[in-house]
């Protein structure tokens, strides 16, 4: 469900090769069994090693390489999120930790090179082993071990586990970002200001160009009560996450867990629907270019976390695929989407939500009464986060523009601030599947992942980006993959950034 978890064999297995290691290096066992066995154990580091420089060079030959989870510089066998770069520094190597951020980052990377050779293709598979995953999985232990056994060693990896950010410096050198960005922070503040105009507008009052349709989850629609049972109360929440928290302090609930707090969140997707761009539907290759199914209404559901104080938060994310932002204008283009997350509080309660396009533009802050902005914040180089209402109660509708596909209002179904019914034409269901599905997609007999080079989706480029390349954003406009969003043009801003709601908002008094 989520890439931290790991297969009761990947645990056992690296154990007992540590457990073997540390015999080994104390000495426990006898010198001349110590010496082969470090003479062996030499070996077949430098063959792992060489493994992995092979099977790099063919996923990077074939263009198969996943761009979400990074690579660690000198530790093939290891990848790193910005979440799991933020404890590089905070951990003794000789803690309980230490064992846990390793094995994050060895899961990352098991999992993304399953995904990675799974989408080569076969005349590049067919030159490797049969049992090649195997054979990977397998030297990222022993290579954990011969790499890690000493403190500079270990310290060098601390330095290595960085996520570089999403932003071209000598794009903004050559495009003069000291003159440029002012300009481009004018026009970011007159669409805030006019967001924050169509938010003030009475629910009933905003304007409707063709019907109003309602997509739902499933596990919301029903009114049995197996479905029912699978929406938790705060109490719930709060014990999930307290009860499904690692050493690291993150929270890692089970599958059946994560199915409940998914279907308790859900919100309703209202659109403005004038015609089949405004359809929700699911995502696959056809003819070489990805489209999406509007018979088949999906939404991909992703984990995520933060970082806030002492605290490390759960984060849900739901997201959405349209066919296309329509028009003329510099922003149109094939593709659109929504990516709706849900920050869940300690005390079980949804602490902000927050939104962005799947280009990481038009950033959106929902705060509940539990946060406030922060005082003090930069205001040259530097892009206000735009927060254009206050977060309502569970649950929520959010209403949705045709075309543009902006979000017009969040308010909760049924509550007080639906002053007269609203016309709904339509509700449809729609089914959940896990965004890494994204990842791997069946096309022409074989796999291939809906992102490209830089997390980039081929094909999605909009005209925006000839006009503000200078900000040093790759293709602004174009859709991405998830841990590849920039979405600040003036400074620099992450979506999964592991402090960003701590740099912007504070706990309210």
């Amino acid at each position: 469900m989520h890439f931290f978890l790991f297969t009761h064999i990947h645990l056992i297995m690296a154990r007992i090769l540590f457990i073997i290691s540390v015999l080994i290096l104390s000495g426990c066992i006898a010198p001349g069994f110590r010496d082969t066995a470090s003479a062996h154990k030499n070996n077949a580091a430098g063959m792992c090693r060489a493994l992995y420089d092979n099977v790099d060079a063919a996923i990077d030959y074939a263009g198969a390489r996943d761009h979400g989870a990074r690579q660690v510089k000198d530790f093939p066998y290891l990848r790193s999120t910005r979440l799991l770069a933020s404890f590089s520094h905070e951990l003794s190597d000789e803690s309980p930790q230490w064992l846990v951020w390793i094995d994050h980052m060895a899961d990352l990377d098991a999992h993304s090179r399953a995904l990675e050779l799974r989408n080569l293709p076969v005349s590049v598979k067919s030159r490797l082993k049969n049992d090649v995953l195997g054979e990977l999985n397998s030297c990222r232990n022993l290579l954990i071990m011969t790499d890690l056994m000493y403190p500079q060693q270990r310290a060098r990896l601390r330095d290595a586990v960085r996520v570089p950010d999403d932003y071209v410096n000598w794009w903004q050198l050559l495009g003069l970002y000291p003159i440029t960005a002012p300009l481009v922070g004018a026009g970011i503040a007159a669409w805030h200001d006019k967001t924050r105009d169509t938010f003030a507008m009475p629910l009933a009052l905003l304007p409707v160009k063709g019907k109003l349709l309602r997509w739902i989850a499933a596990t919301r629609a029903a009114d049995d009560s197996s479905i029912a049972d699978e929406r938790l109360n705060v109490q719930q929440v709060s014990g999930i996450l307290k009860q499904s928290k690692n050493p690291l302090g993150i929270p890692l609930p089970s599958h059946a867990e994560l199915e409940q707090l998914f279907a308790t969140f859900a919100p309703i997707w209202e659109v403005d629907a004038v015609d089949e761009n405004d359809q929700i539907g699911k995502i696959r290759w056809e003819k070489n270019e990805p489209t999406v199914d509007i018979d088949q209404p999906t939404y991909y559901r992703k984990i995520s976390h933060t970082r806030f104080g002492e605290h490390v938060l759960l984060q849900l994310n739901y997201i959405i695929w349209f066919p296309a932002r329509p028009g003329t204008d510099i922003y149109a283009g094939k593709l659109d989407g929504i990516n709706w997350r849900v920050t869940l509080g300690p005390d079980g309660k949804p602490w902000l939500y927050d939104a962005i396009h799947n280009c990481g533009c038009y950033h959106e802050f929902f705060l509940s009464d539990r946060l406030r902005l922060r005082k003090n914040l930069r205001s040259t180089y530097f892009e206000a986060p735009l927060l254009p209402q206050p977060a309502p109660a569970q649950p929520l509708v959010l209403r949705i523009a045709h075309h543009t596909h902006y979000i017009q209002r969040i308010y909760q179904e049924h509550g007080t601030d639906v002053q007269s019914p609203i016309a709904i034409q339509a509700s449809s269901l729609m089914v959940a599947e896990d965004y890494d599905a994204l990842r791997s997609l069946p096309f022409d007999g074989g796999y291939r992942s809906l992102f490209g080079n830089h997390g980039l989706i081929s094909g999605t480029e909009r005209l925006e980006r000839f006009i503000l390349w200078p900000m040093g954003i790759r293709s602004p406009g174009a859709m991405r993959q998830w841990g590849r969003h920039a979405t600040a043009f003036n400074g620099r801003r992450h979506f999964d950034d592991a402090f960003l709601f701590e740099s912007l908002f504070e706990r309210a008094q």
